[in-house]
This record gives C-alpha cells, structure tokens and sequence, in this order.
C-alpha cells in the first residue's frame, strides 16, 4: 500500500530508485552516503533504524518520545510535540527545518557527538552481555 504517490521531486532528490524494495546492503550503503536520518515515529522498534545509521557516521533527529528518550542524547532530539500529529507539524514545520539545516551544514560540529552516541547505544542499549545480565539478575 502506497501513502502517496511517488513525484518526480522524489526521484531526483530523494532517491532514483524510490519505489525499489531495497536489499539490506542497498539500504545501509545508502545510509552510509546520508548525512542525516529524520524521525517522526510514533512507535518504533528499539531505535535500531537510528543506531544502523549512526554505525555508519550518519545524524539522526529522533522525537523526545518512546525509548528514543531514554537512548537518545539531547543534540539528536526534538520535542516530541513538533511531530505529534500533522496540526503541531504543520505549526513546528520551520523549527524542524532550522534543525534540520543546521546539522547538515555543521555536520563536522557534530562528529564528537555522533560517537558518543554510538558508543553509548553500543554499550547501554545493543550490547548482548549486558542484556543477558540484567535478564539473569531479574531471574534471580
């Protein structure tokens, strides 16, 4: 099922190939050349979209809602409200803009904080060991 119609505006900028299915390794070297990863989830699944791009060096802007919250440092979220439904979008859209270009231009302004956050989900959040720990320690 298709929410809208692919434009001509989507093939040039945002990909050729837009309406193609792509295979994992078509997906994460896409992300590899991306600078930037935008969310508006309501729901989401643990984050990984954003970690997979962030392995990869690339920005994410995730909401100030769901578990993006607790594994998501504060320069790579907004506030939850801005995407809540189309109306706060609509009356937020300049202010996701603005953060939106200022990453992109000053991308080298946030290579310290792209590592930082890629060590803390590492380590927090998609590591084995410590989930098998907490899941022994709550067996106990």
């Amino acid at each position: 099922m298709r929410i809208r119609e692919i434009t001509e505006y989507d093939r040039k900028y945002v990909h050729p190939d837009v309406e193609k299915q792509l295979q994992k390794y078509e997906y994460h070297n896409l992300l590899a050349e991306s600078k930037l990863v935008f969310s508006a989830n309501l729901q989401e699944t643990l984050g990984i979209s954003g970690y997979e791009a962030l392995i990869l060096d690339t920005m994410v802007i995730v909401p100030d809602r769901l578990s993006y919250k607790e594994m998501f440092l504060d320069t790579f979220r907004y506030p939850s409200e801005w995407t809540q439904d189309m109306q706060h979008y609509q009356l937020n859209k300049q202010k996701i803009m603005d953060k939106i270009v200022d990453m992109m231009e000053n991308y080298s302004k946030y290579v310290t904080e792209i590592q930082r956050q890629k060590k803390q989900l590492q380590t927090q959040f998609f590591h084995g060991k410590n989930l098998y720990e907490t899941i022994d320690e709550s067996i106990i």
